[in-house]
């Protein structure tokens, strides 16, 4: 690249994914339209490859400019958390603890182990950044955040972690469906439904593949969400079913949802994740163990729901 992206480009790509559209990203920024589209066509040339496609007078992201997206997204947390930081000092607010952590984890758990926490350490101010699995043990590496929570993934070289729960995977149907009538459901009943599938950011795409791989294929998606409250939102609607562990079933009303055994053995394992020289003045142990004490509980719970389901 002969000429490389200055701040004014990369804030301008970031405002237009957010916003789908020269109009919103003018107004986001505080600049004009056509200041806009100057700067993402220096940007496009600076590159040499587009980043956007112009459908129906919407700008859709190029899998390039995906990429790029994603790369902004964790340099600007860096920007926000300095900027946060800078005015709690002005204002001597608390010590900050920043906490990174998967969305089904963020809506359903993490509520209860900020109470259980503020009990502890009630001067702390908790921020919270809501990532796909992977990307949550990065940000731990890369210090952009105190302790993570989400999903098992591989190893990340500096990042210690530990198992707070096993959960088993459930299946999520709309009131009234015919397999909700029976306790357990199989993947083969399931073949013929449509699907409402998750994305990367939850991190189960692979354990959902592997439940159906005896059967030689799986149900048709019709819809795909980036977090399992919104695919659990449209299975309330009626769109399909989906496949999580319990936690949805913490945050939506029973008569919305009916959550069913499932009899593929997949389980999600969730840990914590935190630096391995991690500093004096944060000890991850409170917030390890609160965490799979609630995460006990819950296990204990859909338990206790199998057992008054039969």
């Amino acid at each position: 690249m002969k000429r490389k992206l200055g701040f004014r480009h990369i804030e301008t790509v970031h405002a237009i994914v957010l916003t789908g559209s020269v109009t919103g990203a003018a107004t986001r920024l505080h600049l004009t339209q056509p200041a806009i589209s100057n700067i993402l066509r220096d940007a496009e040339e600076r590159l040499g490859f587009a980043l956007f496609e112009r459908r129906g007078g919407r700008l859709l992201p190029t899998h390039s400019a995906d990429q790029l997206f994603e790369e902004i997204e964790r340099s600007f947390i860096g920007l926000d958390s300095i900027n946060a930081f800078c005015e709690r000092i002005q204002r001597n607010q608390r010590k900050h603890l920043s906490v990174a952590c998967t969305p089904a984890f963020a809506a359903a758990v993490l509520p209860r182990l900020a109470a259980g926490y503020a009990h502890r350490c009630a001067d702390v101010f908790l921020s919270v950044h809501s990532r796909v699995a992977h990307h949550v043990a990065a940000l731990i590496s890369s210090r952009k955040a105190d302790i993570g929570f989400a999903l098992e993934v591989p190893p990340v070289p500096g990042v210690e972690s530990e198992v707070i729960g096993e959960l088993p995977m459930l299946c999520y149907l709309p009131p009234g469906h015919p397999l909700a009538r029976q306790n357990v459901v199989t993947p083969a009943q399931l073949l013929s439904e449509p699907m409402i599938s998750l994305s990367s950011i939850e991190g189960i795409e692979e354990l959902v593949t592997a439940s159906f791989r005896d059967c030689g294929a799986t149900p048709v998606p019709v819809a795909e969400c980036p977090a399992a409250i919104a695919a659990c939102g449209m299975v309330a609607a009626g769109i399909g079913f989906t496949l999580f562990d319990c936690l949805p079933a913490q945050i939506f009303d029973p008569a919305r949802l009916i959550v069913r055994q499932f009899t593929a053995s997949s389980q999600l394992t969730y840990r914590a994740y935190w630096l391995k020289s991690k500093t004096p003045d944060f000890d991850p142990q409170p917030l390890v163990a609160l965490a799979r004490g609630i995460m006990a509980e819950m296990a204990g719970e859909e338990i206790q729901r199998k057992r008054a389901s039969r």
